[in-house]
């Protein structure tokens, strides 16, 4: 826009009013996505540093984003059903719910322990 200014003023030169805005959206635009991909390509974990360009951390953010809007949803989802359910039956959900997690994590941790295992079997 300063530039077109610029010119219009100090070189007596005329655009197209339409040249004038597109160019400056257009910079804008360019301008946003810079930033955008500047906080997501930075390393979110302080133990970690991250590379040049951050193209892996930008994944990996992009990849925590899409979790986090995906545990929102299914948040909302599960306040709308609960939102109709007596006390008792909201209790039995939480049983359940807290069981599922425990057995996720016990996997999770064999998972570990079984590449652990594995590895320890290799280096023998």
């Amino acid at each position: 826009f300063v530039g077109f200014w610029y010119m219009a003023t100090y070189r007596d030169m005329e655009f197209q009013p339409a040249l004038v805005a597109i160019s400056t959206i257009a910079l804008l635009g360019v301008g946003l996505l810079g930033i955008t991909y500047s906080v997501l390509s930075a390393s979110w974990d302080d133990d970690r540093e991250g590379s040049f360009l951050g193209v892996d951390e930008f994944q990996k953010n992009i990849g925590n984003l899409k979790q986090g809007l995906n545990r929102s949803r299914d948040n909302a989802i599960l306040r709308e059903k609960a939102a109709g359910l007596s006390e008792e039956e909201v209790q039995s959900a939480l049983r359940d719910l807290d069981k599922r997690e425990k057995r996720k994590e016990e996997e999770e941790m064999m998972k570990k322990e079984g590449l652990k295992g594995k590895l320890e079997r290799e280096l023998e």
